[in-house]
């Protein structure tokens, strides 16, 4: 069905501005916080058991897990898989190798690779550090000469002696610097490079430079006996149990760190500066955009950052075969926040609304009856912009709304004058005037309004 992918992209093109229409549920005698968590949870498809963390002025958790997805068995302490999570502490990492004066970001990376190793090159172009940073390496996503022998578990294998044959077969998709292509192969060889400059395994070097300083004491690549007794249990389609990911430390960059929520919220913590343990320079260093984009996501030492009212966003999620990973830091407020599963669903939206209330979220919403003559209220032309209009109209019991040049999709109200659509994440609230006839609709997406009057 390509209707509805049509409609979401012609209205969220129209969705200028306007103040932002925050989806906050807080029952009356229930902690915000929690539900907010609750809300989003209650409207997740996918059965998960989700860890929650809010620092500020006061630290907060939260656990829970959907029907379906049996009882609460993880705490501040259970360790996760981070994922992609992983390319910040690398990108911080290099930051205070530069803050060190060790590396720079114009260095080639023939200059700490193996003597001799075959590396890509391009009319006499090599890949820097800050290519690889930035995802404007060149290099594939994947290894694309690398075929694990276990796809429950990819990375299993893949050491510093692989990563340097893959390369010498490896085929630039671009020319270098060009343009960005996210790449793990591309973490997994700064990762191996950063530790050969110090003369240290990756995952030594981050635990000395990085994690042990913030007091992450639960953090590594390596598990402990210890830790392996905390770590999550994963799960994949259906909430089927699956192996835990395997990361050689050398090559662990691209997304091979586990980590408690606890020390997340330690790490969120200090990149909002709270409580920096003498890092501060190494996290303002990781904080300058390497690509600059106003008005839309910037890229910095692997951070990704939005401005917004309430300052800049800075975000990365992560993913595995199991469990997912999302964490959102205002360092403009000293805030940030959280969010791991156990699971593959995306709870991306929670953490960014708990950020920025403004940002919408995915919320359950319940479908009311409303009688035909009570539907006839909405029926009219509603103008959004000089060339676009929503049509809204009724067949038999139910209303629908068509954008211009576009197929009707329905909508269902869940108040008296507040609809919403399934096929996207939009919603419309009409507006009255002083005579309680509707004049007026406005269209909510992604977290902003945009209002339109009635035709005569």
């Amino acid at each position: 069905m390509t209707t509805p992918l049509r409609f979401v992209t012609l209205l969220a093109a129209l969705a200028l501005s306007g103040a932002s229409f925050a989806q906050v549920l807080a029952p009356t005698g229930k902690d915000p916080f929690e539900a907010v968590v609750a809300a989003r949870l209650a409207a997740e498809d996918q059965p998960t058991c989700v860890a929650v963390g809010m620092v500020g002025e006061f630290g907060r958790t939260f656990f829970a897990c959907t029907p379906s997805a049996g009882k609460v068995l993880i705490d501040k302490d259970s360790i996760f898989e981070v994922g992609s999570f992983t390319k910040v502490l690398t990108g911080l990492l290099l930051a205070d190798m530069i803050h060190r004066g060790e590396v720079a970001l114009s260095d080639p990376i023939s200059k700490y690779a193996p003597p001799g190793a075959p590396l890509p090159k391009q009319s006499g172009r090599e890949i820097t550090l800050g290519d690889l940073v930035t995802h404007r390496s060149s290099l594939p996503r994947l290894p694309t000469a690398y075929q694990p022998s276990d796809l429950s578990n990819p990375y299993k294998g893949f050491d510093s002696k692989a990563l340097y044959e893959a390369l010498a077969k490896t085929e630039l998709t671009a020319d270098i610097g060009t343009r960005q292509e996210y790449s793990n192969f591309g973490y997994m060889l700064l990762s191996d490079l950063l530790g050969r400059r110090a003369g240290k395994r990756f995952d030594v070097l981050l635990e000395e430079r990085i994690l042990k300083p913030l007091g992450m004491t639960s953090t590594s690549v390596v598990l402990t006996p210890e830790a392996a007794k905390r770590r999550v249990q994963g799960h994949g389609p259906n909430y089927r149990e699956v192996p835990a990911w395997d990361f050689e430390p050398e090559v662990a960059g691209a997304g091979g760190v586990n980590a408690s929520l606890l020390d997340l919220m330690r790490f969120a913590d200090a990149a909002a500066g709270r409580r920096t343990m003498g890092l501060k320079p190494v996290f303002d260093t990781s904080f300058v955009p390497l690509i600059n984009e106003p008005e839309r996501t910037s890229t910095l030492f692997a951070w990704g950052m939005r401005k917004r009212a309430v300052g800049r966003l800075l975000f990365h999620n992560g993913q595995t075969g199991g469990m997912r990973t999302m964490v959102v830091v205002n360092p403009d407020n000293g805030t940030g926040a959280v969010v791991l599963t156990d699971s593959g669903a995306n709870l991306e939206d929670l953490a960014f609304h708990l950020a920025d209330p403004t940002l919408p979220m995915k919320v359950k919403r319940e479908e009311m009856q409303l009688d035909e003559a009570k539907l006839d209220e909405y029926v009219g032309t509603y103008t959004l912009a000089p060339n676009f209009e929503l049509r809204v109209f009724r067949e038999g019991s139910r209303l629908l709304v068509q954008a211009t040049g576009q197929q009707a999709v329905p909508m269902f109200a869940e108040l008296t004058d507040r609809f919403f659509l399934k096929l996207v994440d939009a919603q419309l609230t009409f507006r009255r005037g002083t005579e309680g006839k509707v004049v007026s609709v406005v269209l909510h997406q992604g977290g902003r309004d945009v209002p339109g009057p009635r035709k005569p």
